[in-house]
């Protein structure tokens, strides 16, 4: 049998722990948990040391205690979730012994999770199920690691196998290798580890699975300062930024982004763009590659946009199309962008007859959210956020098809709305967190809007982008999104497919934020025609989405002008 290291590793939940105790009682092997060798050194719980000295810090003692204990073969080692995420630990694992990767469903994984959290300590808290919806996010972070697993010299599937099964297979597979040559040297060309904070006052990272590479949404407060090291950390090839911001935007930030941009070696080009909808033309795209020429931007360099919706979609339009797609990350600076626009890849410029008409589907490579940013932001523009806010609370059961355990989204709004105007941390960043949560677990399953569940998103929105496009965006995106939900929860009533009840809930959580319930005076015949040009509509009918239940809504075409309109006339401010 080898005289070498044998590690354990793999996905949380995956038995490492359990498996290495009994390979060393059979084999008579020293054995060796990784997270509990440092807990006992440290004297802290591995939730202190990330508070205490963050990311880097515990990152930092993990290694040492790997080097230091892989000293001596033979021995058995159960390492953390993350370890061999990092290229520097999986060299020494490589040098040292044999690493065998333990591996299950994500299901299964979860639900011994949450056994071994019951059975630990308080401290003991796991990250997987620090979240807003914990299976949904070890799917997306299992995935988020997979291409680093499957660089482990072995695998086992352990769902169907006893503790005792798993361990002949570990033992099995050492003896094999021993037995094989070396396999050809290939480079380890895995990314390194992205953030996962364990900080119990911050929400969790939030994995977004869609597109060719998961990446993090992170939100944080104040939190700009650690912005340059996590980019460096994600692109360490890249030589230049190419930033896009509006001239308030970069006035207020700039001291402290491009700073932090430099210090990790980045060259930091700057681009002042228009902060509202009229930036968001071929015409300032055009342009915009212009610039990137002259700077030479390479595909390994970085697009970052920094602002609101409207620069967010403008940034991501031309980083998805220069050179057919350069690295972006975002740092989101309005409340709207921060919880929905900004996350799923959807990027987009107007057209002189309609909204958003021309755009891509391009993924960044990490959103970085400071909610502390809010406090500068208009209270005009913060309000109407909240219809997003309201929005994702009333499709949240159709949006989480595994079901939602304890208060729903739509009930905590209703009991923490004044807590929330105030923009109160502890409460505000939860929220945050389960509205990016949401839209992630829609983006995974429907990264392009191919079926029934992204269309969901829409909610509120077939009325809500035809009235900004009447009032020439007089109306901003949230006011108008708050009219057309109350419009669409009208149609569903009159359609017997939502209790009245439903209606009122909405439009009284809407009017606790100050959103507008009431139509504006437009044109009713351009409204209409605007709806009918909408992106949703499929052959002759627009697809509207309604609410069946607080938290539930579905895709119907049987809503007819009439209906549509007794509807408009009975919300509309004339009538009042």
């Amino acid at each position: 049998m080898s005289v070498k290291g044998v590690y354990l590793v793999g996905f949380s939940g995956s038995g490492k722990s359990t498996i290495a105790k009994l390979i060393g009682a059979r084999l008579g092997w020293p054995v060796y948990d990784l997270d509990r060798v440092i807990v006992e050194r440290s004297g802290m719980t591995i939730p202190a040391i990330f508070k205490s000295e963050g990311e880097a810090g515990f990152r930092a003692r993990e290694s040492e205690t790997l080097r230091e204990i892989s000293s001596v073969p033979p021995f058995v080692m159960a390492t953390g979730g993350g370890t061999f995420i990092r290229a520097e630990n999986r060299r020494l694992m490589e040098d040292k012994g044999w690493t065998i990767a333990l591996e299950g469903r994500p299901e299964l994984l979860h639900t011994r999770i949450e056994q071994q959290v019951r059975r630990a300590e308080p401290g003991a808290i796991r990250p997987m199920l620090d979240a807003v919806y914990p299976l949904e996010q070890v799917r997306s972070l299992k995935q988020s690691r997979q291409s680093a697993y499957a660089l482990a010299d072995w695998t086992i599937h352990t769902d169907r196998l006893s503790p005792d099964q798993v361990v002949s297979e570990v033992i099995r597979a050492v003896e094999l290798l021993e037995r094989t040559g070396a396999p050809s040297a290939t480079p380890d060309q895995h990314a390194a580890p992205v953030r996962h904070s364990l900080d119990l006052d911050l929400p969790p990272a939030v994995v977004v699975s869609a597109g060719t590479m998961p990446y993090q949404v992170i939100v944080g407060w104040q939190n700009l300062p650690a912005l340059g090291e996590q980019i460096r950390r994600l692109l360490p090839r890249a030589r230049q930024v190419a930033t896009l911001a509006d001239a308030n935007t970069w006035a207020r930030l700039g001291a402290i982004i491009e700073p932090v941009l430099a210090a990790v070696g980045l060259q930091v080009h700057v681009r002042q763009t228009a902060t509202d909808e009229r930036g968001k033309t071929l015409d300032e795209a055009q342009s915009i590659y212009d610039w990137l020429l002259t700077l030479r931007l390479r595909r390994d360099d970085i697009m970052l946009v920094v602002g609101g919706g409207a620069v967010d979609d403008l940034g991501g339009f031309v980083a998805s199309t220069y050179m057919r797609g350069i690295p972006l990350v975002k740092v989101p600076t309005s409340f709207e962008c921060m919880i929905d626009g900004a996350i799923g890849g959807k990027t987009a410029l107007n057209h002189p007859r309609a909204r958003n008409l021309i755009g891509t589907f391009y993924q960044p490579r990490l959103v970085w959210s400071d909610a502390a940013l809010l406090n500068e932001e208009s209270p005009r523009e913060l309000r109407a956020a909240w219809a997003e806010v309201v929005k994702y609370a009333l499709l949240e059961t159709s949006l989480m098809p595994g079901g939602v355990s304890g208060l729903t989204f739509f009930e905590q709004l209703e009991d923490k709305v004044d807590l929330l105007v105030k923009l109160d941390r502890g409460t505000l960043l939860p929220i945050m967190a389960r509205c990016v949560a949401l839209k992630a677990q829609v983006v995974n399953a429907d990264e392009r809007d191919l079926g029934q569940h992204r269309i969901l998103l829409n909610y509120g929105h077939t009325v809500g982008h035809a009235l900004e496009t009447a009032t020439n965006y007089a109306l901003l995106h949230g006011e108008a999104v708050a009219i057309g939900m109350t419009v669409a929860a009208r149609l569903a009533c009159r359609l017997h497919l939502a209790d009245a009840s439903v209606e009122q809930r909405q439009t009284a959580l809407l009017a606790r934020f100050g959103l507008p319930t009431r139509l504006p005076a437009v044109s009713r015949s351009l409204l209409l025609e605007l709806v009918q040009r909408d992106k949703k509509v499929f052959g002759d009918a627009a697809r509207w989405i309604l609410l069946t239940a607080i938290g539930r809504a579905q895709v119907s075409s049987q809503v007819s002008e009439s209906d549509l309109d007794a509807c408009l006339d009975e919300l509309s401010q004339a009538h009042e």
